[in-house]
């Protein structure tokens, strides 16, 4: 029988079974839950060799969106305090030209007391991270003429979403800072239970899964990754 090659793997045998475990699950269980082959789940974890990529890397996934948390998983904000973007003791500046990641340098702002958990922190810097890289390949794009010298539906989309990811980020910083723009938002808004009355409301709803991201909601965070590109202004802001 063939083994396993386990370098470069999304998952391993002993990590599968283990994270199975951790929920109690037989195999079978776990593949019901997962929507995944029992088949391939068997195999796998038996050491069996498996060329299917896209199914390790759906296992991984699936335990992850559970909840389970592997030993190689990334601390939330490793990305931004690996770049020297965030130092232990808790000051925010980007790292000088001959600076050292994760270490202070001189920066534009210092002392920036932050306010959130180490584990808030993290979550809010990842999404600042997602959102910046977004609106730098939107920045790009051409700005194309539409009517009456007026500027494409496309064009305006785009710029509709870039208006929106600074805005979610100002939002974030703002929360870096322990301060809720409008006030605090409630549960049956962001969960669209509840119709917004003011303006703090309403912008509470439309950035509702970035202030369900920043709090570890998964689920959000998976809709923010997976949001498609705005067909009109209106669906960009408000969408």
């Amino acid at each position: 029988m063939a083994r396993i090659n386990f370098e470069n793997l999304p998952i391993t045998s002993d990590q599968a079974r283990a994270a199975r475990n951790y929920f109690g699950w037989p195999q079978a269980k776990a593949a019901e839950e997962s929507g995944l082959p029992l088949h391939k789940l068997k195999r796998f974890e038996a050491e069996s060799f498996i060329r299917d990529e896209a199914f390790l890397v759906d296992l991984r996934a699936f335990y992850e969106k559970r909840g389970y948390k592997f030993e190689d998983t990334p601390e939330p904000g490793a990305s931004a305090k690996q770049s020297g973007m965030v130092f232990p003791e808790g000051v925010v500046g980007a790292v000088d030209g001959g600076g050292q990641a994760g270490r202070p340098a001189k920066a534009t702002v210092h002392h920036m007391r932050i306010s959130l958990s180490e584990e808030e922190m993290g979550h809010v810097l990842d999404l600042i991270e997602m959102n910046e890289d977004r609106v730098r390949a939107l920045v790009k794009a051409t700005a194309s003429p539409g009517f009456f010298d007026g500027f494409s539906d496309q064009t305006e989309a785009q710029h509709g979403d870039i208006t929106k990811l600074l805005a979610a980020n100002g939002l974030l910083f703002a929360k870096l800072l322990g301060r809720e723009v409008g006030g605090t938002p409630t549960q049956e808004v962001l969960d669209g239970k509840e119709k917004p009355k003011t303006q703090g409301q309403l912008l509470h709803r439309v950035h509702a899964d970035t202030y369900l991201a920043a709090a570890g909601n998964v689920e959000a965070r998976e809709r923010l990754h997976d949001r498609k590109p705005a067909s009109s202004l209106s669906s960009a802001i408000f969408g």
